[in-house]
């Protein structure tokens, strides 16, 4: 475990698919999410993606991501307390079909996925272009890396 702006980096946080790095000898290691979760993993995990040193070329690397936590959020039954009939299935509708599918919504409702800052911003505009801008609110927020 290792605390950063009072966030806990748990291991068990890192998407399965995610490709960590290993490569020690990168300038850009200290900043990067990437070699952040490498430098974390647990004795029992003993294969999985990675990021090859072939990435850092030119001063760059193709898989650096920034070490960003992020005011995460779930749960949309807030917003949808003042919205009007007309509106309700439009509304979920076009949110659905933003996150990509109605699976997705409900992993994002329940808390299974979080929204990024840049979705939240997104949804938030769309219940404004209908005239919803007062209280507008998730139902949770997490302070959380940005995988």
């Amino acid at each position: 475990m290792n605390k950063t702006n009072e966030i806990t980096f748990e291991f068990k946080d890192v998407p399965s698919t995610w490709a960590l790095c290993f490569c020690d000898d990168c300038p850009l290691h200290g900043e990067c999410l990437r070699y952040m979760a490498g430098e974390h993993v647990p004795d029992d995990v003993t294969v999985g993606n990675a990021v090859y040193r072939s990435a850092y070329r030119n001063g760059e690397c193709r898989h650096f991501k920034p070490r960003r936590i992020i005011r995460a959020a779930y749960g949309f039954e807030n917003l949808f307390k003042e919205v009007k009939q007309k509106h309700y299935t439009l509304l979920r509708e076009k949110v659905k079909a933003y996150l990509g599918s109605h699976g997705a919504y409900y992993r994002y409702n329940s808390g299974k996925r979080l929204l990024t800052p840049e979705q939240q911003q997104w949804i938030l505009d769309l219940f404004a272009e209908y005239g919803y801008t007062k209280d507008l609110t998730f139902e949770h927020y997490r302070y959380v890396f940005d995988f």
